[in-house]
């Protein structure tokens, strides 16, 4: 079997190329063709082993022209991978077929997406969903071609609190204790609601919050002065894989306050890591936190909830603490590891080629 995956593998912080990297790891004989085009020097070196895989090959644009495919798998659908998919298709008439990993509720709110969404409509042959709340949304339009849900993962073998040393925090927190401050990582864009954290930190100056994430074009400059004048609020932009780990292992808790998510990596990530979630009772939050058990479902709208289950994470007894956290990373290892994912998908993958 041979499956294009059209797109750089190794951005080692997009989520979706962590979805089909975990595809190529667990199927060691499938034949995969993907591209590479690291953004950073930690894209480069984390690439160094996934591209010594043997059943995964380095293609170029002559890939697409040269080869026929079995399968052509995407998991968001820009203009490079709607090109990729149609030039599959044409080149191995009538075998070659698309899927399409959903990673988002499209809805005609967001223009760009959703004329995207509509073009995908008529080349992809079969959908999966990372959520239920994705698959409600994508049913109604493509019938019987919907295959299944499929989450999204996390690598519990480099997301461990036991690797994590206080040196890799960011410089601000590295005097911090253990189990003290309010973290969220997640992009400054409306979707993510950061307004609601900057309110949070305004109402509990006795609270450390700290926000990681990368400042996007749809953050006004306003709002970003506004941000940087809170004084609990740290602000520290893109981290490192290795910075996001450090700070998931020293929060008490984390802070999601969000519209609308596929299923959201950053709540795997934290689950993983044994931090409980407080985030909103939309799209798909509801399935990955269980109100009272690994976290709150709390809208938005009411603070004063937010701030009192803050506040009971991060007042919680080092030995209570401790315990939480093994429940909580024992369970997101049983769900949510990227192996698992790999290997649903490598199921998924012989279903639809007929091998």
């Amino acid at each position: 079997m041979k499956i294009l995956l059209p797109i750089s593998l190794d951005r080692w912080r997009n989520p979706i190329s962590s979805l089909l990297r975990a595809c190529v790891e667990a199927n060691p004989r499938i034949e995969f063709h993907s591209f590479s085009k690291p953004d950073s020097e930690e894209d480069v070196q984390n690439g160094k082993a996934l591209w010594s895989l043997p059943q995964l090959k380095r293609g170029t644009h002559a890939t697409l022209v040269r080869e026929r495919f079995d399968l052509v798998h995407t998991a968001s659908y820009s203009h490079g991978n709607q090109i990729a998919s149609i030039i599959a298709k044409l080149r191995g008439v009538p075998r070659t077929k698309v899927l399409n990993t959903m990673n988002l509720e499209v809805k005609p709110d967001d223009p760009v997406s959703w004329k995207r969404y509509q073009s995908m409509l008529k080349v992809v042959d079969h959908f999966a969903a990372v959520s239920e709340a994705v698959a409600d949304c994508l049913r109604p339009d493509v019938g019987d071609r919907f295959c299944r849900v499929i989450p999204n993962g996390f690598d519990p073998q480099f997301l461990d609190p036991e690797l994590v040393s206080r040196a890799d925090l960011p410089e601000v927190l590295r005097n911090v204790a253990t189990g003290s401050f309010v973290l969220c990582v997640a992009a400054i864009e409306p979707r993510k609601r950061p307004e609601v954290l900057m309110e949070l930190a305004l109402r509990h100056p006795e609270l450390t919050f700290v926000l990681a994430g990368a400042v996007t074009s749809q953050a006004s400059p306003e709002f970003l002065q506004a941000l940087c004048k809170v004084p609990n609020l740290h602000l520290l932009g893109s981290v490192s894989r290795r910075e996001v780990r450090a700070l998931l292992a020293h929060a008490g808790v984390f802070a999601f306050p969000s519209d609308r998510e596929g299923l959201p990596l950053a709540i795997i990530e934290a689950l993983g890591m044994g931090l409980p979630v407080v985030c909103q009772p939309k799209s798909s939050m509801p399935e990955l936190v269980r109100e009272g058990e690994n976290g709150r479902l709390i809208d938005a709208a009411d603070l004063d909830a937010w701030g009192a289950a803050l506040e009971h994470f991060v007042s919680m007894e080092p030995s209570e603490r401790r315990d939480f956290s093994v429940r909580l990373r024992t369970e997101a290892c049983q769900l949510y590891s990227w192996p698992m994912i790999g290997r649903a998908y490598g199921s998924l993958y012989e279903s639809l080629c007929g091998k």
